[in-house]
């Protein structure tokens, strides 16, 4: 537990140089409504006014993570977390505060104005140059001579012209500059290319090269419908040490561990269906949607990982993995097994027949036989565990069992620390799987345990120089009293305390915390806005903060025998007998180190006793 000595200085001013400051803050604020975003990591329940969950952050067994639907808030009794729906998800994903507002704003569909000074906007090119590029590549395909052979390819994978179209394929030639020299008469800046994975610098410097060529495009859209990237896949015939796929880069608009091909189409049948299906290739997507199925999308050459899930959660329950019948397709069970230990969500395998992939399955078989592949889906362990007795001869050893069994605990142990399930809800999935491995293979429950542990332990071991720890909670009571007695004033009547803040100094407290605190008052107060908690949770973006100040608001509200008056009339106080006592001070080192005439010093000495009497807050002597 951090102690407010272990506080060192943070920017708390969210930087307005990409989004127009506290107006798109305050808008993102009122649209959200922090039950619904906790609610979409964790399972809440009604008590009284409040709702409760159990908290994420620690080994929670008995609900201790509070939401206060009136306030916005949430706290954790435990860990003395705290803050708003911005600091939540900053916990929850490890976000800066940027990265939350845009995603909190994604999530309730406001579109943050950007700034007009330079630099504002640094995606924005990088949007437009995708946008340009992309409806290159699709006039190529569709008109261009040079692309019979990809329209061929895609008229034998099945895909119809009505499907390419809809979504955008387009196809660039196989040569070294056609982008560029496309871009160069266009008036696109070489640069803007470059940012955006369009194309690379030579090594001797001398110019720049396509990265993609001769190859069939598929763009990548975000979740809002902008392009941000694409997929390119070469044609049949290609020498055969080209890379089947290749991606963009990851640029500042493109994270393929974090997107999902298809999702911005597949979002409202998602959310009727409350179901997602997801496949290995663009062309699967593409076919699955021609039969009409609408809420299928594609990985973009990586394992469906953490962030792809909690993507996919804000449309729906359950995800159907489905997997080429193939080695590699195989493969991907351990990834969709860690997947299943590591998020609050049903995760299942569907697998294909060996030698045959979504696309064909689909376009061959139609889409009542898809579904009903769907249908016979498994869960990770069960199609784990199928696939170890399978690979396993009639007269298999103990020790080909055994290495077997070490395979899928090396799976479990391999789940991340960053996983939203709760410590005891991921011991609970972990018992429940060690049981089957028993089960099973005849082994022990205990000895199963035994080796899970060791492997945790090994592989903590090993990342314990690359871990970052989660920002330590602020406790409150460990603020000194004048400080606290400060922060409580300004939570809990900020109104009436406004004018008081002017007559503090920064110095006078004691800790960091409470002068970032103070700091951020005062700079809403001279904006003209008061520093209320859903102003000051704004205007400190740092979660420890968030934290603290919620913890003000909660031990405020139960201090019923204070009302704002009381309060600000004890802060008044508290500040003239501080200046008393400074007072008293200063006339003390004056007596002791100035040589002084009997009736200087008789001045100083009645002054020093009036000093000492208001800071001890007794009143003057009546005469008589």
């Amino acid at each position: 537990m951090a102690t407010s000595a272990d506080i060192t200085p943070v920017a708390h001013r969210y930087d307005a140089g990409l989004f127009s400051g506290d107006d798109a803050k305050e808008r993102v604020r009122e649209a959200v409504d922090i039950v619904d975003l906790v609610g979409s990591y964790i399972s809440l329940r009604r008590n009284g006014r409040n709702l409760v969950g159990l908290c994420p952050w620690h080994d929670d067994s008995r609900p201790s993570l509070q939401i206060n639907p009136e306030r916005q808030t949430f706290r954790c009794w435990v860990c003395n977390v705290g803050g708003d729906a911005f600091s939540f998800l900053m916990r929850m994903e490890r976000l800066e505060f940027r990265e939350a507002l845009e995603q909190l704003a994604e999530r309730v569909g406001i579109d943050l104005p950007r700034s007009r000074g330079p630099g504002g906007d640094v995606k924005r090119p990088l949007y437009d140059t995708i946008a340009w590029a992309a409806a290159r590549f699709s006039d190529c395909l569709q008109s261009s001579p040079v692309a019979e052979k990809a329209r061929a390819y895609l008229h034998d994978r099945g895909l119809t012209a009505e499907t390419v179209t809809a979504h955008g394929l387009g196809f660039v030639p196989d040569e070294w500059d056609w982008l560029l020299r496309q871009a160069q008469a266009a008036g696109i800046a070489t640069s803007n290319l470059e940012q955006a994975g369009l194309v690379i610098p030579r090594q001797d410097r001398s110019g720049h090269y396509d990265r993609f060529r001769g190859r069939v495009m598929f763009p990548i859209r975000d979740p809002q419908g902008r392009h941000v990237a694409f997929g390119g896949r070469v044609l049949p015939g290609s020498p055969p040490d080209a890379a089947k796929y290749i991606n963009s880069p990851e640029t500042p608009i493109f994270s393929k561990q974090s997107m999902l091909y298809g999702l911005e189409s597949a979002r409202e049948t998602m959310s009727r269906s409350r179901r997602a299906i997801v496949v290995e290739g663009y062309t699967d997507c593409l076919a699955a949607r021609q039969a009409g199925i609408g809420d299928v999308v594609a990985v973009l050459g990586t394992a469906l990982g953490q962030r792809h899930v909690r993507l996919l959660r804000r449309y729906a329950d359950q995800i159907v993995v489905v997997l080429d019948g193939d080695d590699a397709g195989r493969r991907r069970a351990d990834e969709v097994l860690e997947v299943l230990l590591a998020e609050p969500i049903d995760v299942r395998i569907a697998s294909l027949p060996s030698g045959v992939d979504p696309c064909d399955y689909c376009l061959n078989e139609g889409s009542d036989a898809f579904e009903s592949l769907l249908g016979t889906a498994v869960d990770p362990l069960d199609y784990r565990m199928q696939r170890v007795v399978d690979s396993l001869p009639d007269d298999a050893s103990d020790d080909a069992a055994l290495t077997a069994v070490e395979g899928v605990l090396s799976v479990m142990a391999a789940v991340s620390p960053r996983s939203p399930l709760p410590p005891s809800q991921r011991q609970l999935r972990e018992d429940q799987l060690l049981g089957r491995l028993s089960r099973r293979f005849g082994l022990s429950r205990e000895a199963l345990r035994a080796r899970l542990a060791e492997l945790h332990r090994a592989r903590s071991r090993s990342t314990d120089n690359a871990a970052t720890d989660e920002a330590e909670a602020i406790d409150a009571r460990s603020l000194p009293a004048w400080d606290r007695e400060l922060l409580e004033a300004i939570v809990a009547a900020p109104d009436a305390v406004a004018p008081l803040l002017e007559q503090i100094s920064a110095a006078e407290l004691e800790t960091e915390v409470a002068r970032l605190v103070l700091d951020a008052a005062v700079t809403l107060q001279n904006a003209g806005r008061t520093p209320t908690l859903a102003s000051m949770l704004l205007e400190l973006t740092d979660p420890r903060l968030h934290g603290l100040l919620v913890q003000l608001d909660e031990a405020t509200r139960e201090q019923t025998h204070l009302d704002e008056t009381a309060r600000v009339h004890h802060l008044d106080e508290a500040i003239t007998r501080r200046r008393a006592d400074r007072t008293a001070r200063q006339n003390l080192r004056t007596l002791k180190t100035s040589p002084l005439q009997p009736d200087d010093e008789a001045a100083i000495l009645e002054q020093l006793v009036a000093a000492r009497r208001a800071a001890q807050g007794m009143t003057d002597p009546k005469e008589g």
